[in-house]
């Protein structure tokens, strides 16, 4: 018990946002509950848009301490051409998973694509494919989940952590509504308003930037028209299903009962109890964070 107790507590010290720390309750819980993984000793998991490669090197890291039972191979891939990254960001990546996990040949686990090119990954390759605040930023929602049906194992699944459109507040300028606009003007607009009355990060952004309100409003009017695509989940499940995917909610009140009780300064598991989300908590809280959801290959009765 000591011990379960000390790696919950190594674990949550070692990561950067909660959540990582929901994704690896999230895998620890499929590894234990799905019948589907139980007789796998081998598991391959791909990060969607792995950005610098934080969620590789502590999914690397914790899971196997997890799950002595088994092997992880943990892969990864991003896009050079979209701009949410920073310029150069693949040389952060490739140098901050050699430093802390110099045993893995990373050149070989991580990818890098233009966003015309399929994903560099064979035909049913995968056990678990993971993203983490990315689906917002994909143009193509059908394309992204036909690749990720094409990658996956039979019986495979994928977990995403992500913001609906329905979300009030965007999460990047940390402004209500301003992703829900369809116009550059209207956004540079909004954008100019609350930050003129003190809402969001413009007085963080003008002390590390030097921003005026005008350059400020300019920038981020610039981001998220052209780098977010905040999907309503109507049109998120319309795609996944045609996709031959199915979208379950499953641990999104896991999602926002941890979040409440890291606020509360209480203790959180890394595993979950195997039961469904709250139908009422989603209906709901999608409205003020980011979801939880898990996309089953092909039919869920299969499993």
């Amino acid at each position: 018990m000591n011990t379960i107790k000390k790696l919950n507590e190594t674990a949550f010290k070692d990561s950067i946002s909660i959540t990582h720390r929901h994704m690896l309750a999230v895998i620890n819980t499929m590894l234990k509950y799905e019948k589907s993984l139980s007789d796998k000793k081998t598991i391959k998991i791909l990060d969607a848009g792995c950005g610098e490669g934080f969620m590789i090197y502590y999914l690397n890291k914790f899971l196997p301490l997890f799950n002595s039972q088994n092997k992880f191979f943990i892969y990864g891939y991003d896009l050079i051409d979209h701009g949410v990254q920073q310029a150069g960001f693949e040389k952060k990546t490739f140098s901050f998973l050699y430093e802390n996990a110099p045993e893995i040949d990373w050149s070989e686990r991580i990818k890098l694509i233009s966003s015309d090119q399929d994903w560099p990954f064979e035909n049913e390759f995968f056990d678990i494919v993971i993203s983490n605040q990315v689906l917002e930023h994909v143009w193509d929602h059908q394309q992204f989940f036909k690749e990720q049906n094409r990658v996956l194992k039979p019986k495979g699944f994928s977990h995403h952590i992500f913001p609906l459109k329905e979300v009030i507040m965007d999460g990047h300028a940390f402004l209500p509504a301003v992703h829900k606009l369809n116009s550059w003007d209207a956004i540079y607009r909004k954008v100019k308003f609350y930050s003129g009355i003190g809402f969001g990060i413009y007085r963080k952004q003008k002390k590390e930037y030097g921003y005026n309100k005008d350059q400020f409003s300019k920038v981020w009017a610039d981001k998220i028209y052209h780098y977010c695509n905040y999907q309503s989940y109507a049109d998120l499940s319309k795609a996944a299903k045609s996709s031959h995917l199915c979208l379950t909610t499953r641990f999104t009140t896991q999602y926002y009962s941890r979040k409440l009780r890291e606020i509360l300064g209480l203790k959180n598991t890394f595993i979950y109890k195997n039961k469904p989300s709250s139908k009422i908590s989603f209906f709901f809280l999608k409205y003020i964070s980011g979801i939880s959801i898990v996309l089953y290959k092909g039919e869920y009765s299969q499993y």
